[in-house]
């Protein structure tokens, strides 16, 4: 293997190796959604470096894990951001509810 064959390797292994981080991020997100909401998010944001070129055959089965396992994780994404809105909407029909059904009392002895 060449010194440039190796640095093509080592790119793609520190591109992988980012892309596994921020889907680490994600499934921790997912797990203690409910947590995050009082904690700060630091966003994780993956940009691919200049240059790579294609993919090393010998990282071909990790990087299908890795296109899995981002489907995996953005099906679960759409399922929790649905069931949000569908709680959104129900506090929102809950809050209206309230404030339109305050019975209103009026004292006339006088």
């Amino acid at each position: 293997m060449t010194s440039a064959a190796g640095g093509w390797d080592a790119a793609w292994g520190a591109a992988l190796d980012a892309l596994e981080l921020e889907a680490d991020e994600v499934e921790r997100m997912l797990r203690h959604r409910d947590v995050l909401e009082t904690a700060p998010l630091t966003p994780v944001t993956f940009t691919p470096p200049d240059g790579l070129g294609p993919l090393p055959l010998a990282l071909a089965d990790r990087a299908r894990r890795l296109v899995q396992r981002q489907l995996d994780l953005s099906r679960e994404l759409t399922i929790a951001m649905a069931g949000n809105r569908q709680q959104a909407r129900l506090v929102g029909r809950l809050h209206r509810e309230a404030v339109d059904d305050v019975p209103v009392f009026v004292d006339n002895r006088t």
